[in-house]
């Protein structure tokens, strides 16, 4: 009886603990109450919408988030149908911080680490060009989310199926904090915390 009482008990503690941690949507501001769009809720709203997100933590100018696509090389022939590896280098982003984007987008601050350094993740999207045409965000050939930590300041993914179609393809970093908002940096006049470079799929 006492065993099952303990047992029921220390339940009850997890329950709440985990009820404590519980993301849930933020109550919406006088500011995105004033607009009248949809308030955010966690989820990704394809609609015009307001989040009541503060921005966070912002790290110093000695720990801006830098990032560099060292393979494949910029401008390399690729062959279509063709796995290939995307490698990034990058530095001043603590990766492995990944909110679940099916509940909790944009509904964390963005966050430093013990040394300053942003908390977050990064993403590769690649999309075909047409020319100087203007690129609708809404196509791309290959996305992916690298949630895991960098192994040696590397982040690294795997395009298993290539690409299909022969031409010109652009390869860029998305780098963002947890809830997956780009990062925010301290100074408007920097360098850029993202990396783009285009290649030839034959």
């Amino acid at each position: 009886m006492k065993f099952t009482f303990a047992v029921t008990l220390l339940l009850a503690i997890v329950s709440v603990a985990n009820a404590v941690d519980t993301i849930k949507p933020l109550a919406p501001s006088n500011f995105c109450k004033a607009s009248k769009l949809t308030p955010a809720d966690g989820t990704q709203l394809k609609q015009p919408s307001c989040v009541s997100l503060e921005i966070g933590q912002i790290p110093a100018v000695d720990k801006m988030v830098s990032a560099l696509i060292v393979n494949p090389r910029n401008g390399q022939a690729i062959k279509r149908n063709t796995a290939f590896k995307v490698d990034t280098k990058i530095s001043n982003l603590a990766t492995g911080f990944f909110s679940d984007p099916a509940v909790d987008y944009y509904q964390i601050q963005q966050t430093l680490d013990g040394n300053g350094v942003i908390q977050g993740h990064s993403h590769i999207t690649i999309q075909k060009l047409n020319g100087n045409n203007l690129l609708d965000p809404q196509v791309f050939a290959f996305f992916k989310g690298l949630n895991d930590a960098a192994v040696n300041g590397v982040l690294s993914v795997l395009v298993e199926k290539g690409l299909p179609q022969k031409g010109q393809y652009r390869i860029c970093t998305m780098n963002s904090s947890n809830s997956h908002q780009p990062v925010v940096m301290p100074v408007a006049q920097r360098g850029a915390q993202d990396d783009c470079i285009r290649i030839n799929v034959i």
